[in-house]
């Protein structure tokens, strides 16, 4: 009797987990007060891509736009309000819709987000050492910052590396591939136009304003191309470069 009651148990916790690992994220992560619904999906897009990209798919969708602001990652829509945040290394967007509890309604907009984050990538001691070593022979690496000026990042040894993680890789072509890397690098070694450039400013206008100390966070692309039986680091493309806060 036990030893069937213990199957019957596992039996239908089965059935529960299959049931459940079908429903849609959105569907998952649903809640309601009886007088408003609440979903959250996470994508691999930035809180500013994500509130960049919604406004035209809500429209398309039905939904009435008010107002974005996507540097702070916020969107208002006629009865609706969705918040991007960054969690962890990946975009958590809340969509709020009130004064309905339509879980249909708000799963419906959340769908329209995309991009699940891809699966983590294996961090291989070996291949970050080799990433660090080629960062460091290639000495130095910018970015056109969107004001004309050049973002810098200058690496002498691997201690210019508070932290390296790879965040994707893919294979372009026979020989040629792409890894995706998220780095921390001591302020020291970059040189940040923007930020550089208010800072000095605000010396000017005889602010007492010290020099930005916080490290910096570097997203990027590193480009490798195969040379017999070597890969070589060819390219850098950053896409991010910025003190953390």
């Amino acid at each position: 009797m036990l030893a069937r009651s213990i199957a019957l148990s596992i039996a239908a916790c089965l059935v529960a987990a299959a049931l459940f690992a079908e429903e849609p994220e959105c569907a998952i992560n649903y809640r309601s007060d009886g007088q408003s619904a609440e979903t959250f999906v996470i994508t691999s897009l930035t809180p500013k891509e994500v509130i960049e990209r919604l406004p035209r798919m809500l429209i398309g969708a039905g939904a009435t736009m008010r107002w974005t602001e996507p540097d702070k990652g916020l969107l208002k829509a006629e009865g609706l309000d969705v918040k991007a945040e960054v969690s962890g290394s990946a975009t958590r967007v809340t969509f709020r819709l009130a004064p309905t509890a339509d879980k249909a309604a708000v799963c419906r907009y959340a769908s329209l987000v995309g991009n699940p984050p891809l699966p983590p990538v294996p961090q291989d001691p070996a291949r970050i050492a080799q990433i660090k070593d080629d960062l460091i022979k290639l000495h130095r690496i910018e970015h056109r910052a969107s004001n004309g000026g050049i973002d810098t990042a200058t690496f002498s040894s691997r201690e210019d590396f508070l932290e390296l993680t790879m965040k994707s890789t893919k294979d372009l072509a026979a020989d040629k591939r792409q890894t995706g890397v998220s780095m921390l690098v001591p302020r020291a070694a970059c040189d940040i136009v923007g930020e550089d450039v208010a800072a000095g400013i605000a010396g000017f206008a005889g602010r007492d304003t010290p020099p930005p100390t916080k490290p910096v966070r570097i997203e990027a692309s590193l480009i490798y191309a195969k040379s017999g039986d070597v890969w070589q680091l060819t390219e850098v493309r950053i896409s991010q470069i910025e003190s953390t806060k």
